[in-house]
């Protein structure tokens, strides 16, 4: 069932529609202003009808972005796209533990940027055990789970030999090459796979032979950053129409030119090869879940960053996580007192480092892992699970927008103040925190 389940996900990757309705929550409109809209363009997405009810597909969604973003004031609010000159954002998920739900938050994440955002982001999958990648795989450039010949980060890093040198420079476009093409538009993945695991082996190398001119902690710094000045943002928003269309070739174009920002789901370990991801992120997102052993291992993993950036800045003075840094709590059940207590003592102590929007366990969620999706792209098929998914793409969100909050000040839609409203207000007679 396992393997039907999988195949049949990879196959059909991505089935979802969303109503018109939906899509105006994603454009931030209202539901009227989108509907006179489309009335008056002839180049609105036809969608398709479901009984009475007319829907979209992503690739219409991100049509009526560049639509709308093209006769908009602020045309960046329909495509939130970096300008020539932005930072690039790299946001690492990280954690030491295993189980703290850190691809799910990662890989929802990504999508929330993309369905709300319009955003271009890169995924960089960092785990061999595949988990992140396992939510894009199906795509245009990944229609099957990767091979040991698929390229990962171990090779974006330059961290295999080449010929007459221990490491390999990749140019920008053999970089660029690297990310595929996913189902989602506009996101692409740089997937992993067994060999990701040598990461750690070609470091420990590289160590030891100590290339004149290479830090071991730098590779995939250098890479992203090699990438990032040949691909600048080129193209706004408003440029992607032609006679009152939007031209597909130029829309196409734009969508793979640049990435707003890269995210990366890092290995359950503090390793040589996962310093490199930290070292090359400007934000660090730490999925935790919230028990007595999983606080002491927390402690531990901080503890022990700490003491390997100490010891990079006594040798050089580099920028390293120069964006917001935060704690993200997972998988926290409501009824446990003991959860909530620890994060009423963690937001007291460390109120800008603890996000105070969480993942609440759910049942849920299984149900779209079943079948190797996330909530945002699963299709429940009966009521309940439909409640159930319902709330927790609200969860998802609502902890998606505190992110947004502390990475693009401003951005933020009020899902995570809602949230937060409804979570602590004990007027029902339960405290909630």
């Amino acid at each position: 069932m396992v393997a039907v389940n999988k195949e049949l996900t990879l196959r059909h990757r991505i089935k979802r529609t969303w109503s018109m309705r939906q899509c105006a929550r994603f454009l931030n409109v209202s539901i009227q202003y989108l509907t006179k809209f489309a009335n008056g363009n002839d180049d609105f997405p036809k969608g398709e009808y479901v009984g009475r009810e007319r829907v979209f597909n992503l690739h219409e969604l991100m049509h009526m972005r560049a639509l709308m973003a093209t006769s908009a004031k602020r045309p960046f609010d329909y495509l939130a796209w970096r300008k020539p000159g932005d930072p690039l954002p790299v946001i690492s998920f990280a954690s030491q533990k295993g189980g703290t739900a850190k691809s799910l938050s990662a890989a929802h994440f990504a999508q929330y940027l993309s369905l709300h955002y319009g955003m271009r982001v890169g995924v960089m999958d960092a785990d061999p055990q595949s988990t992140i990648t396992l939510y894009f795989v199906g795509g245009e450039g990944l229609s099957q789970m990767p091979t040991e010949e698929t390229p990962s980060m171990v090779d974006f890093a330059g961290l295999f030999h080449s010929e007459g040198a221990p490491y390999t420079d990749h140019s920008a476009e053999t970089l660029d090459s690297f990310f595929l093409k996913t189902s989602w538009p506009g996101l692409r993945l740089v997937p992993a796979h067994g060999e990701t695991s040598e990461g750690e082996i070609q470091i420990a190398r590289l160590v030891r032979e100590a290339p004149a001119g290479k830090s071991f902690y730098r590779y995939l710094r250098d890479a992203i950053d090699r990438w990032k000045e040949a691909h600048p943002p080129a193209t706004a928003p408003n440029e992607l129409v032609t006679d009152g269309k939007v031209d597909p070739v130029r829309l196409e174009q734009a969508l793979n030119e640049t990435l707003d920002c890269i995210i990366i789901d890092y290995q359950p370990a503090l390793t040589l090869f996962q310093l490199n991801n930290v070292i090359a992120s400007s934000s660090l997102v730490i999925p935790q879940t919230m028990k007595g052993f999983d606080i002491a291992t927390l402690s531990t993993f901080v503890t022990g960053l700490l003491g390997m950036l100490q010891h990079i800045l006594a040798h050089e003075r580099i920028d390293i996580g120069s964006g917001a840094n935060m704690l993200l709590p997972t998988i926290v059940q409501r009824s446990n007192a003991q959860d909530l207590n620890h994060i009423g003592n963690l937001l007291e102590h460390c109120p800008t480092e603890i996000l105070p929007v969480f993942y609440l366990r759910s049942d849920a969620i299984s149900n779209a892992s079943d079948v190797y999706q996330s909530v945002y792209e699963y299709e429940p098929d009966t009521p309940g699970k439909r409640k159930g998914i319902n709330r927790f793409i609200e969860n998802a969100d609502a902890v998606n927008d505190a992110i947004v909050s502390r990475l693009w000040p401003g951005l933020e839609r009020g899902y995570a103040n809602a949230w937060m409203d409804t979570f602590y207000d004990d007027d029902d007679g339960e405290t909630a925190a």
